[in-house]
């Protein structure tokens, strides 16, 4: 009997598959008992993803960084929206998903939706971020995180110069935002070339590295 309750334990097996038309094929995995999310054979949430992301906020609780308002370009299964729950209780998080699938896949699997104060908002970050820029007396954030990766890549238009010029505009002028950049392969030399892009706008970066990401901290 225990061990065929470790057999069950250990195995991994897929529970959900759809196809999406934007990040195509989407599989939910169960691994040690626990679902996972697969996109374009990358892990998008738990493990290793919530380290990423515990690390990086509380990285801003030693800074003594204030979250009041926290905007996520890129939601995903929502790890860094727990991250921010866990040590900024209260904070209310504005969460930008393109991939309604996946959104509908985190309240699924993910308990996304026991987060009351996050918002979901199904549409382009970029011109989300846009749109609140022009906004006179539109909110400003604490905290912007930017998670916003179609499997390996990210658009252009989220490394592009007008695109930092908004964040900032819309950034708390003790605010931050952190920008999770692959790390391996190919993606280390274009993290050297979007870090000096960034600090075009920027005029603080620090950096942070674990396993296959760099966390950059960027402030005005």
């Amino acid at each position: 009997m225990r061990k065929n309750w470790l057999t069950g334990l250990l195995t991994t097996y897929t529970i959900k598959e759809i196809n999406s038309p934007i990040n195509g094929l989407i599989k939910i995995v169960m691994v040690f008992n626990r679902p996972r999310m697969i996109i374009g054979g990358l892990l998008q949430s738990g493990g290793l993803i919530i380290k990423l992301w515990d690390k990086a906020i509380k990285k801003l609780r030693k800074d003594k960084q204030r979250v009041k308002n926290a905007l996520i370009i890129g939601l995903g299964c929502g790890d860094c929206a727990f991250s921010v729950e866990r040590h900024y209780p209260g904070a209310k998080i504005m969460g930008i998903e393109i991939d309604e699938k996946i959104a509908d896949l985190a309240q699924c699997y993910f308990n996304l939706a026991t987060l009351k104060n996050l918002k979901i908002n199904i549409t382009d970050g970029v011109k989300y971020v846009e749109k609140i820029s022009k906004q006179k007396k539109g909110l400003k954030y604490d905290l912007i995180v930017m998670d916003a990766y179609l499997g390996e890549k990210m658009s252009k238009a989220f490394r592009s110069e007008k695109f930092f010029n908004n964040l900032t505009k819309n950034l708390d002028a003790h605010g931050v935002v952190i920008y999770n950049h692959l790390f391996f392969g190919k993606h280390k030399k274009r993290a050297g070339g979007f870090i000096k892009d960034l600090e075009k706008s920027f005029s603080k970066i620090v950096l942070q590295r674990q396993a296959s990401n760099l966390l950059i901290f960027a402030r005005k």
